[in-house]
């Protein structure tokens, strides 16, 4: 009987060895595959020798994921699932896949992963870009995808993020297509960093953003208003367009935060809240679009669904240094009041208190005078136009008033309708209108104390996507913004249907 089993033993051991053999990739240069089952070091193995521009597929079936594998800096990879959504993966612990360390100066190598299921069991990153920092020098990464993935997510966990906050880092490429579901509060995308003393031109309408577009957030519950759908700082710039989300914040943190986003573009998408979200006191709406307050902004086309109420803060925009230590006393938070060498303090002292402050809403990194726009905001119910709102939070001493102006520091459509002729709703002279091109108003003014810009229109009907002009002198209409390129270029024919972007009935929209 004991020389029998030891024989099936014997038997079973070619037939373990094959399927260990089975599990690890295959392949060559630049086409690789990873059967079911395959291990997180299988996949490191398969990335580390693939050639440059290297696919790397994955059969379908289940993983079982622990650590992460990590791309080279020195040979960009595509890990795609052989069918969207047929690679379920386990995750178990920390991030599973992204970049651990940056490398200094630009990489243009595509890295891209796209089509697997992730269900994760922990509280933390899904994907992460940046794990191993800090790194040192200014790492710019211009070519990623992450795209038709769905993310189950633990409560309080990310699915994407990007840098850490001793690493000076920018990302560019789309998240695209993909679907975010938890029962509790999670995000889509975090993205921070260090302060950057020399950031990047202002990448207002460029390429230079991480474009979030066509992807579906559900959260069952709001459990924390504070894990936002996306959250940004440290000088990054993201384009959040032609999203779905229910029961989450977009939001974003400032100044005290390593100088806060560069940029955030928020057009064609449908922000919601329903019974999940009572208890966080958000199912009225309020801040469902939060900017703690830095750099440019554009908003426009976005449509707001609340379950019971209306706030009338619905878009926001908090600059923290107009209030003592920065209103959270952070390390190193000073009041923008005029004593400060970072801020522009523009004399008199007693009317500008430091005006303009460092990296504040309504100028670039550079600190050129580059206004907020906002307009085609809507209920979904009613229609009615939901404008940026720029409170002030008191305090003693308060600046707000020096450093936040309507008409300067941002614009709001005067109407939720659309132009019905050169001087209705928008007349020219405050705010911005939209509408087609042919009725733009023949004249226009500019804020008295600042140059290059003032009042705004945006042409629906001039480019793909519109065009926004604004008074740059008296009478003078210049170009001042068009949406960049969409779908991105990098989405080359998606491989399920885009939610539809929100769009107004005809009786409103003209």
């Amino acid at each position: 009987m004991m020389k029998r089993v030891l024989c099936t033993v014997l038997a079973l051991v070619p037939l373990l060895s094959s399927a260990a053999a089975h599990a690890a990739c295959s392949g060559s240069g630049i086409a690789w595959l990873c059967p079911a089952g395959a291990s997180i070091s299988d996949v490191q193995a398969a990335i580390n020798s693939a050639s440059d521009g290297a696919v790397i597929t994955f059969a379908a079936g289940s993983y079982t994921w622990g650590s992460e594998a990590s791309f080279s800096n020195s040979a960009g990879a595509t890990l795609a699932c052989t069918s969207v959504g047929a690679c379920t993966v386990s995750v178990t612990a920390g991030a599973v896949l992204g970049i651990t360390s940056l490398s200094a100066g630009t990489n243009s190598k595509l890295y891209r992963i796209s089509g697997f299921t992730f269900n994760q069991s922990t509280n933390h990153f899904v994907l992460w870009f940046g794990s191993n920092c800090p790194c040192t020098g200014d790492n710019v990464y211009t070519q990623i995808r992450i795209d038709h993935n769905t993310f189950n997510l633990a409560a309080g966990s990310v699915a994407v993020f990007f840098g850490e906050n001793s690493t000076i880092s920018s990302f560019y490429g789309v998240i695209d297509h993909n679907t975010v579901s938890s029962a509790s509060s999670v995000s889509l995308l975090n993205m921070i960093g260090a302060t950057n003393n020399s950031p990047p031109p202002s990448p207002l309408g460029t390429a230079n953003n991480m474009f979030v577009e066509n992807n579906t957030i559900t959260i069952t519950t709001m459990t924390n208003a504070g894990d936002s759908c996306m959250d940004v700082w440290g000088g990054h710039a993201i384009v959040w367009r032609h999203n779905t989300s229910l029961n989450c914040l977009i939001a974003a943190h400032g100044v005290t935060h390593s100088g806060g986003p560069q940029n955030i573009e928020l057009y064609d998408n449908s922000l919601s809240v329903n019974s999940g979200s009572v208890g966080q006191s958000e199912q009225d709406g309020y801040r469902l679009f939060h900017h703690q307050g830095s750099g440019e902004f554009i908003a426009f086309n976005n449509s707001f669904t609340a379950y019971s109420g209306k706030n009338s803060e619905v878009i926001s925009m908090l600059h923290y240094c107009d209030y003592v230590n920065c209103i959270d006393s952070s390390p190193g938070a000073t009041q923008c009041n005029g004593t400060e060498a970072r801020d522009g303090n523009r004399l008199p002292m007693t009317t500008n208190r430091g005006y303009p402050c460092w990296r504040q809403p309504g100028r670039d990194f550079a600190g050129n005078y580059v206004p907020m726009y906002v307009w085609n905001n809507y209920w979904s119910d009613t229609l009615a136009q939901i404008p940026l709102v720029a409170p002030d939070e008191g305090g003693s001493p308060d600046y707000y008033s020096n450093h936040m102006q309507a008409n300067r520091e941002w614009y709001n459509a005067v109407s939720a309708a659309a132009q019905t002729s050169s001087s209705s709703p928008f007349n020219g002279t405050t705010g911005m209108g939209f509408g087609t091109l042919a009725n733009r108003p023949t004249t226009c003014t500019t804020n008295a104390t600042e140059s290059g810009a003032g009042v705004g229109y945006f042409a629906t009907d001039v480019g793909a996507q519109g065009t926004l002009y604004t008074c740059s002198s008296t009478n003078t209409w210049t170009v001042f913004y068009t949406p960049y390129t969409y779908p991105h270029p990098l989405v080359t024919g998606g491989q399920t249907s885009p939610p539809a972007a929100p769009t107004k009935p005809a009786a409103v929209a003209h």
